[in-house]
């Protein structure tokens, strides 16, 4: 039994030895660039998109790819009791909301004037839509927003923020709001331990 042990691996290895012994030819040129100069994953020899924004999510050509961004902004103006005449300090958020037009365009703002419970109602939704066109109108006018991406539309006293007849409800339903939302696109960044989303 033991002489049977011995002969078994004995058979292997002289069956290995009559097996002609190739050697490997001298090292094989390298013919494409391996190298990933923009270190976003893809060789040279792939890349189409050279200077990739480093953490970049790339596409197999070294490309970007981009997102869409969902944006919101929200303005909310005040007015003096009876009047449609927007005060200095409003500019600064009209700029806001021009400057977000502007990043933003294929957004469209509807601006929604409103009156407190003072007075009589139709005379308050004439108001309304006077502060509203008063707003639309500065940023066409001001800003260089065009008029076709600008609506103002009046609701009077009927959308109050405040339902009671008190002066902090009045002082805060005599206002102009305008809220938008835009989409625009931007590059997809790679997942890393660091993200937040």
């Amino acid at each position: 039994m033991n002489k049977l042990i011995l002969l078994i691996p004995a058979l292997f290895l002289a069956g290995c030895a009559n097996q002609e012994i190739v050697t490997m030819q001298d090292a094989s040129p390298q013919v494409s660039d391996l190298r990933d100069l923009d270190y976003d994953g893809v060789i040279k020899a792939r890349e189409l998109c050279d200077e990739t924004l480093s953490g970049a999510s790339v596409n197999n050509d070294g490309c970007p790819k981009d997102k869409t961004v969902k944006q919101s902004f929200r303005l909310d103006v005040k007015f003096a009791n009876d009047s449609s005449k927007l005060l200095p300090s409003n500019y600064a958020k009209l700029e806001q909301l021009a400057a977000f037009l502007e990043e933003q365009d294929g957004a469209v703002v509807t601006i929604e004037g409103h009156a407190s419970k003072v007075g009589n109602p139709a005379y308050n939704l004439a108001l309304s839509q006077r502060r509203a066109d008063a707003v639309a109108n500065a940023l066409v006018e001001d800003f260089d927003i065009p008029a076709s991406r600008v609506e103002a539309i009046g609701y009077g006293d009927t959308v109050p923020l405040i339902d009671e007849e008190s002066e902090l409800a009045h002082e805060t339903n005599r206002r102009v709001m305008a809220s938008l939302s835009g989409e625009y696109s931007t590059t997809d960044m790679r997942w890393t331990i660091f993200t937040s989303e």
